[in-house]
């Protein structure tokens, strides 16, 4: 990603530009002009340092010597969109404390203030809007598409057509995504549209798309949704080197069957017993068959036990029964003692 932005930053000035906007303050020669608004905001440290970037950027947009004055109006018209856009888009939505002020006028103040004392001689003074309503934000934005994409078109087209060179894929992706948001736009497209004229010539004209057919930096899309590209020979010569890496070679390839001679087969056997003992125990807990058993077991220990019960009884009777037997058929065998009648 960082490669693509310094790359596009080299070639593309609309690009630098829109990406210098928002960069970090370094060099500041008007900074203190952002003393002279209304005290209520001017020691915020959010509003110092949007203020501080809004001075730099009016300071960038009149050393830009090199560029014509249309291209200093249309750098104008980026930063006074830029500035609605933030205010709007970023700290509006972000609830950012703005103690009552109307920041656009006051920084649109601020600017009126710079132009009359620090760049009343310049060949082109940046021409801002007298109106304090709300400008459309969504028709500002697609003039500066418009406008960025005109003022890309031919130096793409210079870097598409010629020898392709290693930031190749990095031109076409850029400028396919900058066409299809301008294919969006120029469907309406009309001489009262947008105050750029030099737009006006690829709305019903040259095709955008016949600059891509022949742009001899060939290129194969490689992730649809992302749109990731890569250059035709790369991508043959990657294919080349992938089949020429791959050798065949042939080996024994080792049996997955399952046998029960493998030890993992004991184990599963166990575990599966195991479980299956667990099921029948839940069973058993579970469900009426408990109480059954239960049930019929204590029957059967009752009727054991009634039965051992008789058995003893009868057996008592039975020998009842020798024993007065006895008794009353054999007599008594009493042994006479002589000792004793002799001591009385």
């Amino acid at each position: 990603m960082e490669n693509r932005i310094e790359v596009l930053k080299s070639k593309l000035n609309s690009f630098d530009f829109d990406l210098m906007l928002n960069n970090p303050v370094t060099k500041c020669k008007h900074c203190s002009e952002c003393d002279t608004v209304d005290e209520k905001i001017r020691n915020i440290p959010w509003f110092k340092i949007f203020c501080y970037q809004f001075v730099r950027n009016v300071q960038t947009v009149y050393e830009i010597t090199q560029f014509s004055t249309e291209f200093r109006k249309k750098r104008c018209n980026t930063l006074i969109y830029w500035i609605h856009d933030k205010v709007t888009n970023f700290y509006k939505k972000n609830s950012v404390e703005m103690k009552n002020v109307d920041i656009i006028s006051e920084l649109l103040k601020l600017w009126k203030n710079i132009n009359s004392t620090k760049y009343k001689g310049e060949s082109y003074i940046c021409q801002l809007p007298e109106s304090q309503e709300s400008p459309d934000l969504e028709d500002m934005k697609r003039k500066i598409v418009m406008s960025d994409y005109c003022e890309d078109y031919d130096t793409l087209k210079s870097l598409l057509t010629k020898r392709p060179g290693d930031n190749c894929s990095i031109y076409y992706d850029y400028f396919k995504d900058s066409l299809n948001k301008y294919e969006k736009i120029v469907k309406n497209c009309d001489e009262n549209s947008f105050s750029i004229s030099n737009c006006l010539r690829f709305c019903g004209k040259n095709d955008p798309d016949d600059l891509l057919n022949k742009s001899k930096c060939k290129l194969i899309e490689i992730w649809q949704d992302k749109e990731e590209y890569i250059e035709k020979e790369k991508c043959n010569a990657l294919k080349d080197e992938a089949v020429a890496a791959v050798t065949c070679k042939s080996e024994e390839i080792k049996s997955t069957e399952f046998t029960f001679s493998d030890h993992r087969a004991i184990i599963l056997i166990l575990f599966s017993l195991w479980g299956i003992f667990l099921t029948f125990l839940f069973l058993y807990k579970m469900t009426p068959l408990r109480s059954w058993i239960s049930n019929k077991q204590r029957k059967e220990k009752i009727i054991r036990d009634n039965f051992h019960e008789e058995c003893d009884n009868e057996s008592l009777d039975d020998d009842y029964e020798h024993i007065d037997r006895n008794i009353d058929n054999e007599g008594y065998n009493i042994s006479y003692n002589s000792d004793w009648n002799s001591i009385r």
